[in-house]
């Protein structure tokens, strides 16, 4: 895996640093672009490549609403966070 995987854009950059920051937190997919001020397409597009990467946890309920999630669970993501609190640290 490679960086350029996980930061691909500045909305995927927004996306990860906004869920880094609200850990344990779901989000459907229309708050979530109204938070970040991008289209709802957009946050599809980003999230596609963070679930393959397994960073993001992606559901769909009831058919309808998406939902999405920090995979706190992943080893890639653990790394984020990580590396997130030290920059915040400095």
């Amino acid at each position: 895996m490679k960086l350029i995987d996980i930061f691909q854009s500045r909305a995927t950059v927004k996306l990860i640093e906004y869920m880094l920051e609200n850990r344990g937190k779901i989000f459907n997919q229309s708050l979530l672009a109204n938070i970040l001020n991008v289209s709802p397409s957009t946050v599809s597009r980003v999230i596609e490549p963070l679930v393959k990467e397994q960073i993001i946890l992606f559901d769909r309920f009831d058919k309808g609403m998406k939902l999405i999630s920090l995979n706190e669970q992943s080893e890639r993501t653990r790394a984020l966070i990580e590396f997130h609190d030290k920059i915040k640290r400095l």
